[in-house]
């Protein structure tokens, strides 16, 4: 599974609300964790009672083993020419003493400050929240 392919594996929710991804090497393969930028209880009573409940929490992250020969800055150009999570920044730490594996970051409706506020307030929005921007 490339990166790409995990992204089309999230549901429709998820994929409206991916803010960030986390991708680390291990083994012969990587780890990639989607971080998902919503606020549960949601405020839509037609939602199902578990998502509509309880108290405030945020929706789990979602992990993905990707499988690929394709480097990843390749995988990562690849995700951002689909335009699923918008303009991408990205950034590549290399493993130090303390930290024994590299690590991708990745910021998703990244092109512009307009572009994530607008993205941020759609989340919102899902939520069943008032967006309170400036």
């Amino acid at each position: 599974m490339t990166l790409l392919a995990a992204v089309h594996s999230l549901g429709m929710i998820e994929l409206a609300s991916v803010s960030w991804i986390n991708v680390r090497p291990v083994h012969t393969c990587h780890v990639a964790v989607f971080t998902v930028a919503l606020l549960l209880p949601l405020g839509d009573p037609v939602l199902s009672r578990e998502l509509c409940t309880g108290a405030p929490r945020f929706w789990p992250d979602q992990t993905r083993l990707l499988h690929s020969e394709v480097p990843m800055q390749d995988q990562i150009s690849e995700l951002e020419q689909s335009q699923l999570l918008g303009n991408l920044k990205f950034s590549y730490l290399t493993a130090s003493e303390n930290e024994e594996q590299a690590l991708w970051m990745i910021e998703t409706h990244a092109g512009s400050e307009e572009e994530r506020m607008d993205w941020l307030g759609s989340v919102i929005a899902m939520e069943g929240r008032r967006a309170v921007l400036s």
